[in-house]
């Protein structure tokens, strides 16, 4: 204990003296934290994996939704109709224009939609929504030259559907519109990676201004947006991996986070104003088994050595101890309180694990290799408490942190499980990662097409009866299979200085991770 509060002050110290690098001015601008994995900090965030909450500062969408995830408004488009069947959607489109003066267009949006169904790096929740539009798998693999179920007539978008999808007008207040004049001749594939990330033309109420590579941006009203003029005239983004260095520096005005020992000190700090958010927010082990570019990986190949795992660990006393009064049990997608749940269990057993093991014929003197993207000391001491599980039923294991987490997980893949969150509006986006179209989880449970089926029956129900009847079956496949490793599910708060900001009345917080209606507009500095 006492060599780790020392290299705590060893690294506040450290974090103190990088400080002076950030924006002079901070005192005259909102500060955030870059929300992003990107390690050099020379990019902005990727708005296809998370979208978050303030990005609409930057970015705007064809809808917005409410902090309540379902009351939907108009951004780029005014309205929608959607036919009887489920199959086709009518948008009127309205517009607006690019921070460089140039309109958004339909073609912006049809293009968006095309690049997302091509790109490497994408949330699944637009995966499992756009694989759906008619044409979209021969367009993804090259095989058709264009998307014939994107339709554009005048300022009407027609979006033709092979089978109904229920929260397509939720996904669409997510989605970020592009702009194609200036990403046209990118390789789709790799998208997220393109320079146009360091240095954007954006379309929200803000625009970037500065941009120091590893240090920070700023950001300052977009001239040429045509919605309300936000009261803050500056917002400074800052490349601070310590939430708890920077909050005391003073260089945090909102955050969110779910981590123990972080709420406590940020409670400590004067103005720091807490507000808990109760959202779906998953925490699990990802399988590294095989991917669709023929690279396997035989040790989690074994249903019986991913099951001795989740065997293995006391869940429960780790949830209790590390995420007191915010993490619960999870087994699957579906809570055990929900009455969908079919009640499948994972429980606290080393002696089966160990059974399950050498039934496996595993190899004890192998290392089992976990990836870990999270560097905070509760996943730190969460990930020491798993090594210590695992060796007690004879298994070696290490773990390595890493500041690439999706590259890692579905590229690199050097590692047999990763350590993974999931922030979710909707129990079909964790199902979602199973779709075999997936982008991502492809690259690791091989393009298993055995989910398909029952995703697509989830997302055509129109009742809760056939709702939860999809998830039983999604639930039987997923314990058949065992490719994610549920742990827990878990909730957050978001803090605002409240010494420094003065918020709406009655203004309500959504979940973190995705686009919501916060009415930044009328935010002011004290």
């Amino acid at each position: 204990m006492k060599k780790f509060i020392v290299l705590f002050v060893i690294f506040a110290i450290s974090m103190a003296s990088i400080l002076p690098a950030f924006a002079a001015d901070n005192e005259k601008a909102f500060q955030l934290i870059s929300a992003g994995n990107d390690s050099l900090g020379d990019k902005i965030e990727y708005p296809w994996m998370n979208m978050y909450m303030l990005g609409g500062l930057m970015w705007r969408t064809l809808f917005f939704v409410e902090t309540d995830m379902v009351t939907i408004g108009p951004d780029l488009a005014s309205s929608y109709t959607i036919s009887d069947d489920g199959l086709t959607y009518t948008i009127d489109f309205v517009g607006g224009k690019w921070s460089d003066g140039e309109d958004i267009t339909l073609d912006d949006v049809v293009f968006s939609i095309k690049a997302n169904l091509k790109a490497a790096a994408s949330n699944s929740i637009y995966t499992s929504a756009f694989t759906k539009i008619e044409g979209a798998e021969a367009w993804r693999d090259g095989t058709a030259e264009d998307l014939p179920g994107l339709i554009v007539d005048g300022n009407q978008l027609t979006i033709k559907l092979t089978s109904p999808h229920n929260i397509l007008p939720n996904v669409l207040c997510q989605f970020t519109i592009l702009p194609e004049h200036i990403l046209k001749d990118a390789d789709l594939l790799e998208i997220a990676n393109n320079d146009f990330w360091s240095r954007p033309i954006t379309s929200g109420m803000y625009k970037l201004d500065e941009f120091v590579a590893g240090s920070y941006y700023t950001l300052v009203p977009n001239e040429y947006y045509d919605g309300p003029r936000p009261k803050i005239e500056k917002v400074t983004v800052n490349f601070v991996a310590d939430v708890v260095t920077a909050a005391q520096a003073g260089l945090v005005d909102m955050t969110n986070t779910n981590n123990q020992s972080v709420i406590a000190e940020l409670n400590k700090l004067p103005g720091m104003t807490m507000f808990p958010v109760d959202i779906l927010f998953y925490r699990y082990f990802l399988a590294n088994i095989e991917g669709v570019d023929g690279n396997t990986n035989p040790v989690m190949a074994d249903i019986r050595v991913r099951k001795a795992i989740l065997h293995a660990i006391d869940r429960e006393t780790l949830a209790e101890s590390l995420f007191p009064g915010l993490a619960y049990i999870s087994n699957s997608g579906v809570a055990g309180d929900n009455p969908a749940s079919i009640g499948t269990e994972y429980a606290y057993d080393p002696d089966l694990a160990r059974q399950l093991l050498v039934d496996a014929g595993w190899d004890f003197d192998y290392v089992l290799r976990i990836l870990l993207y999270y560097k905070d000391q509760t996943s730190l001491d969460f990930m020491d408490a798993i090594v210590y599980y695992l060796g007690e039923i004879g298994m070696k294991a290490e773990y390595t942190v890493t500041s690439n987490g999706t590259q890692d997980l579905f590229q690199t893949r050097n590692h047999d499980i990763g350590y993974k969150g999931l922030s979710a509006f909707d129990i079909s986006e964790w199902y979602g990662e199973y779709n075999s179209a997936n982008a991502n989880f492809r690259m690791v449970f091989g393009g298993d097409t055995a989910f398909d089926e029952y995703i697509n029956e989830y997302a055509s129900a129109t009742n809760q009866e056939d709702k939860d009847a999809a998830l039983t079956k999604l639930q039987e496949v997923e314990a058949e299979k065992v490719y994610k490793l549920p742990l827990y599910t878990i909730g957050n708060n978001v803090f605002i200085n409240t010494d420094r900001v003065q918020l709406p009345e009655g203004i309500t917080f959504g979940n973190p991770w995705y686009k919501t209606n916060v009415h930044f507009e009328d935010w002011e500095l004290k």
